[in-house]
């Protein structure tokens, strides 16, 4: 009853979200409530901005772009169902699909646009499982996590070479498991898997404070806490509780906005990585001012939804169509102009991952330290 329930919300959204005068539909699909309601809106706001200004300059190929938002909830069944009714949709067929966020049932969702010919650019990094997932008109727009345990790796390599990591992650999520394993593999291959240790919040039946004792007993100095965002503010709480100094490194929309709200004081000094790590980078700067000078402050994902709708954009004028087989052709080892620059793509993903900067929190905000 309860998919029944989903299925007819859904079928009630696509119905009146569908304005009968649209030429070309954009649809969005990220989480827009609890702890995934700051990437919603952040992602949002930069989708809604690029296809404002591309409408206001006259459309793509002449034609305007209507946007549908859906809500997946971060749920396999809401992901697999919002799939499942985009690729029946006859009447204002959507162009393009701009997410999921989450990673949910994604090899399933991917394999429905690709056959219902419904290209799909996916706005931020995706993990190993996602990697391994090649259609013909899916693209990764900025690679994949495995950059964060490289960069990660540089940093510690630099201010804390030699002390002890703990990585802490959650056996039943997938994604958590994976970035998990990018980091040991990133100190195995520079030969310092030794002071690595792998642990889950499984291990001791999600109890925090035995967990954390069990990190400090084992001589950690640091931890990367990986998981649900409940799971690293639980985690990170314990942890600064045993000991208010040690170190924390999380990624910070993971973390969410309630981690600091739960923290309080013992939130000081956490190390949060985030996508954002090329701000230097002259292409990537130049976007930015344009961005602010029409008044657009384009802050975290924001950027990267903007840069996901522009991508679509600078591929159709390309390949002077919407064609999902055109456009699929075009994308792949061909230079494409995108937001960060010139990038070249392979099976749909650039060969130059995206970095990822990190900040430190204090005195109630962010400092960057790489």
């Amino acid at each position: 009853m309860r998919y029944f329930f989903k299925y007819m919300v859904l079928a009630t959204l696509l119905f009146y979200a569908f304005p009968t005068y649209a030429k070309i539909t954009v649809a969005l699909i990220v989480p827009m409530a609890e702890d995934y309601r700051q990437q919603g809106e952040e992602l949002t706001t930069g989708v809604e901005r690029a296809i404002e200004e591309i409408n206001r300059d006259g459309g793509v190929l002449k034609k305007k772009i209507s946007l549908l938002k859906i809500d997946d909830q971060c749920s396999d069944s809401i992901a697999v169902s919002t799939a499942q009714m985009l690729s029946i949709q006859k009447e204002n067929k959507v162009s393009l699909v701009i997410g999921p966020y989450c990673a949910n049932a994604f090899e399933q969702v991917a394999d429905i646009y690709a056959n219902a010919h419904i290209f799909q650019i996916i706005p931020t990094t995706v993990d190993f499982a996602q990697a391994k997932t090649i259609k013909k008109g899916l693209v990764k727009m900025l690679g994949y996590t495995n950059q964060e345990a490289k960069d990660f790796f540089a940093f510690y390599n630099t201010h804390f070479a030699g002390d002890r990591v703990a990585v802490v992650h959650n056996l039943d999520n997938g994604e958590s498991v994976s970035e998990a394993q990018a980091i040991a593999d990133e100190f195995l291959k520079h030969g310092k898997s030794v002071i690595v240790q792998s642990y889950n919040y499984q291990q001791t039946d999600k109890d925090y404070i035995a967990l954390s004792e069990k990190v400090l007993q084992d001589g950690n100095k640091l931890a990367f806490l990986l998981g649900s965002s409940a799971n690293i503010r639980k985690m990170a709480y314990a942890l600064r509780r045993e000991q208010p100094d040690f170190v924390i490194f999380t990624n910070r929309y993971k973390a969410g906005e309630k981690y600091f709200d739960d923290l309080g004081d013992y939130a000081e000094g956490t190390y949060f990585m985030e996508l954002k790590g090329n701000v230097d980078d002259p292409e990537f700067a130049e976007t930015l001012v344009k961005l602010r000078l029409s008044g657009f402050e384009a802050e975290g994902l924001s950027l990267y939804g903007y840069a996901a709708v522009k991508l679509w954009q600078n591929l159709v004028q390309k390949a002077k169509s919407f064609d999902y087989d055109k456009l699929s052709a075009t994308v792949n080892n061909q230079k494409i102009r995108t937001e960060f620059g010139y990038k070249m793509f392979h099976n749909g993903a650039p060969k130059t991952n995206e970095s990822y900067a990190i900040y430190r929190y204090e005195n109630g905000g962010f400092v960057k330290v790489y």
